[in-house]
């Protein structure tokens, strides 16, 4: 058995395909840092606020100046223009990570499913040797050269990406997505001015048909990409689908990170078949291990972990009673996508010693965009509140009590 696991895991796979993933990868970071930084978004989520929301055990993260953050983002755009050219790889590709994980800890209420889902990617691409092709350091560096690596570099991959599109799909098995075509029935109407389309988009069956295509599709398209005859159909469904997102939802670069994740479900070797540009092989080929050893048990041991880790923490909110769309605990890191339209409104009353009691508005602290996703989420409320309480002992008029 052993032995069976470890022909299937190091059985050589054509290069190829992750080759082009990490051209892919690599351009669309630089792309998006670089786009990140002309809309003005880092001015906007990381200068302008005066408070940070932070990740529990992640409070030593702090928000550099305004010309350290762009800094660290032009170090991000830097280090993923050399994944895509596979130029100084391994240094390049631990910089963006620790750089882009970086960013995305110094505030939670500019958390997205697919940022974490990046720094994931990225910390596995730290693992994987797809700059031996088609790259800087192959052309330098000759020795290095290889047509195949061992199977579990793509299977990682597709592990990951498979996992977000199951829990998307999985989430969705709720009375409130299928049986009341929620929030669809909120979001589809404002799009009622597409041309085409949007005639259709205020009727309820349109609702519930996407919602419930939406749910089939999360849940089963990967078994569909998984078998060869039924692998083109899917994928060209899955074009469609973030299509359609893209055009509906402003969700950023998520469509393309999917669509280029789910490029690993190929055969390894289709950019030979399909790109006849880039035909050219590598001088040397990588060959299979001959057996366990220490060092590939242990790194198997640390791999497995590493998936029942990430299989396991979306599954952590069935701690907590309640529903977790309302009280958020286990919502984040879970692939809970596009699930729930949520708005508050609230104020802090400020409980002084002897009892007089003052009104403060988040607003004196938050920016709009950190007050709209506050105002929805408990413990972003309960950690702002521990903000103000500090600032108001800070001032000399404590010690004072917080309610929201």
């Amino acid at each position: 058995m052993a032995e069976k696991l470890h022909r299937w895991l190091f059985q050589p796979f054509d290069i190829a395909a992750l080759a082009v993933y990490r051209m892919l990868f690599g351009l669309l970071m630089c792309v998006g840092s670089l786009r990140f930084m002309a809309q003005g978004w880092v001015d906007r989520l990381f200068v302008e606020p005066t408070f940070h929301f932070k990740y529990w055990g992640f409070g030593w993260v702090q928000v550099p100046e305004a010309t350290g953050l762009y800094l660290l983002y032009g170090g991000i755009a830097i280090s993923a223009l050399m994944v895509a050219l596979g130029a100084f790889y391994r240094v390049a590709i631990i910089a963006f990570w620790c750089l882009f994980t970086y960013a995305e800890l110094m505030d939670v209420s500019t958390y997205l499913n697919h940022y974490y889902l990046v720094s994931l990617q990225a910390l596995i691409l730290c693992f994987l040797s797809p700059h031996r092709a088609w790259s800087i350091d192959a052309w330098r560096r000759p020795a290095i050269a290889a047509s195949t690596l061992p199977a579990w570099q793509t299977y990682w991959l597709r592990f990951q990406v498979g996992l977000l599109y199951f829990y998307a799909g999985l989430a969705k098995l709720e009375p409130d997505w299928l049986l009341h075509a929620q929030p669809l029935n909120i979001w589809l109407p404002a799009h009622a001015g597409l041309p085409l389309l949007g005639p259709f988009l205020g009727q309820p069956w349109v609702h519930y048909a996407f919602s419930w295509f939406a749910f089939f599709f999360d849940t089963f398209i990967i078994a569909f990409m998984l078998w060869r005859r039924t692998r083109l159909m899917a994928f060209a469904v899955i074009l469609v689908f973030h299509l359609f997102t893209h055009l509906f939802f402003n969700i950023g670069l998520f469509p393309l990170i999917m669509v280029f994740g789910v490029l690993n479900y190929f055969e390894p070797d289709w950019p030979r078949r399909w790109l006849p540009w880039l035909r050219g092989t590598p001088s040397a080929s990588a060959r299979p291990a001959p057996g366990w050893t220490l060092r590939s048990a242990v790194f198997a041991s640390v791999v497995a972990g590493f998936c029942l880790l990430q299989f396991m923490l979306p599954l952590r909110h069935w701690l907590y009673p309640g529903t977790v769309l309302w009280h958020e605990q286990g919502m984040r890191f879970s692939w809970r996508v596009m699930l729930r339209e949520k708005s508050g409104a609230l104020d802090y009353r400020v409980v002084q010693a002897n009892g007089d009691v003052l009104l403060v508005s988040p607003h004196a602290y938050l920016t709009l965009q950190q007050y709209r996703e506050m105002s929805a989420q408990p413990d972003l409320i309960l950690q702002l509140a521990h903000h103000i309480r500090d600032d108001y002992n800070a001032r000399g008029v404590g010690p004072v009590q917080v309610y929201a």
